[in-house]
């Protein structure tokens, strides 16, 4: 097995995954890169194939907004759709629906503190995810239908920027529909991470630097540094060791998440205001 993880992994551009994040692959009875457990708490009859960060890419999309709202109004719109919709199954990213519970935290503060009077003159409102969007988010820019897409590209001038990054991005959220994401159960979830509580990204979705989404990121990755706890991994896969099926599974998955990944990258390098992270675990 372990051959055929390195057999699988040799064949993908590293350079493009990198651009994605750079990540720990682990093979064996331990459930994560970062964790370890006594040899007697470990099930020879159980396989965990794994994936973890320790470099995460961020992302600020306003610039690609600018890029692409000079061609069509609703190209932001639907770039942004198309996107989020393209990595939700398989690649775990930080957006905007991770930041609401913090804007909520941090309105709770500023509400508190204006009610009592405190600092009221370096009193600042936390910014709102709308305000960290920007304006071609807005509603009256809706996203192009799906059926669209190819009259609204060919529509674009050949080799121009904005033509090129909705292409790479068609290719990312066509690839992302080949394979469904099977899960582990979540009882073998639990098993696996009684005190699991967190898992790091691969990738922020922000919009400008240290807007909410960054602010509520830092305001996470505090918490787990100060939680003491080892990380879920982002991509896991518990093999059956004795099933053929199980571990052809596991590795036509592994195969799928790092072309997902691939593709992802090789989306990010054409995008203005993408980095890389270096995240504390």
């Amino acid at each position: 097995m372990l051959r055929t993880v390195q057999q699988v992994a040799s064949g993908f551009n590293r350079r493009a995954i990198d651009a994605v994040a750079h990540t720990n692959l682990a093979l064996g009875t331990a459930p994560s890169p970062s964790g370890w457990r006594e040899p007697a708490q470990q099930n020879p009859g159980r396989v965990f194939l794994s994936v973890e960060a320790t470099h995460i890419s961020v992302v600020y999309l306003r610039e690609t907004f600018e890029l692409l709202a000079k061609t069509d109004p609703r190209l932001p719109a639907t770039f942004y759709r198309m996107l989020c919709q393209a990595v939700s199954q398989w690649i775990l990213c930080y957006d905007e629906s991770a930041a609401q519970s913090y804007y909520e935290y941090r309105m709770e503060d500023y509400e508190d503190a204006k009610a009592s009077g405190e600092a009221e003159e370096g009193l600042e409102k936390p910014q709102t995810v709308e305000e960290a969007k920007g304006p071609w988010l807005e509603r009256r820019f809706k996203p192009w239908p799906v059926q669209h897409f190819p009259a609204v590209i060919s529509s674009i001038r050949k080799g121009s920027k904005a033509r090129t990054i909705l292409e790479a991005t068609v290719s990312v959220w066509a690839l992302s529909r080949k394979r469904k994401n099977l899960r582990p159960d979540w009882k073998d979830w639990e098993q696996s991470f009684p005190n699991g509580s967190y898992t790091i990204p691969f990738t922020i979705l922000a919009f400008h630097e240290q807007d909410i989404v960054c602010q509520a990121f830092e305001s996470d990755e505090q918490d787990w540094l100060n939680g003491g706890e080892d990380p879920i991994p982002a991509f896991l896969r518990i093999i059956d060791p004795s099933s053929l099926d199980s571990i052809r599974s596991a590795f036509e998955d592994l195969r799928h998440f790092l072309s997902m990944t691939e593709a992802f990258g090789e989306l990010l390098a054409l995008l203005p205001g993408a980095d890389l992270l270096e995240v504390e675990n």
